[in-house]
């Protein structure tokens, strides 16, 4: 008899959350240029990067150098800090003008990836509490199932 998933396995087989973290990358730049099959508008390739970005919080090791250098970025900046060259910015600010900048501005599939990895990184750090901990924990929760 043949299951879909065993206790503590996914249909797909162990595959660990950098495992994932690897698949949804090559997943995003195949797709972002688009020379096989598959090619990624902008709401596909800002999905599939912030699906990316949620898994490498999850892997841990080499995949946690976007978010440090995301961070690096926004303390260069003083968002947090209350005394920033562009005055006091909370991280929910940046959160805010991440999806205004998604909604509003003309984005290509690669410019739509970057915004989506960007956000998989800030939308957590503005606060659990916060309404930005919504998608997040969606895409955690689909991660999940998918196996990491």
């Amino acid at each position: 008899m043949t299951t879909l998933a065993a206790s503590g396995e996914t249909i797909f087989g162990p595959v660990g959350a950098g495992g994932l973290a690897l698949v949804l990358t090559a997943l995003l730049v195949f797709g972002i240029k688009g020379k096989g099959k598959v090619k990624f508008g902008t709401r596909a390739a800002g999905i599939v990067a912030f699906l990316a970005g949620t898994s490498y919080a999850a892997a841990g090791q080499i995949w946690a150098n976007p978010e440090k250098i995301t961070s690096q970025g926004l303390t260069g900046f003083g968002v947090g800090t209350g005394g920033g060259p562009l005055g006091n910015v909370g991280l929910g600010a940046v959160a805010l003008l991440l999806v205004v900048i998604a909604l509003t501005a003309p984005l290509t599939a690669v410019t739509s990836g970057v915004l989506g990895m960007v956000a998989a990184f800030v939308f957590p750090a503005a606060g659990a509490g916060s309404v930005f901990a919504v998608p997040t924990e969606f895409a955690a929760a689909v991660l999940i199932i998918g196996g990491a």
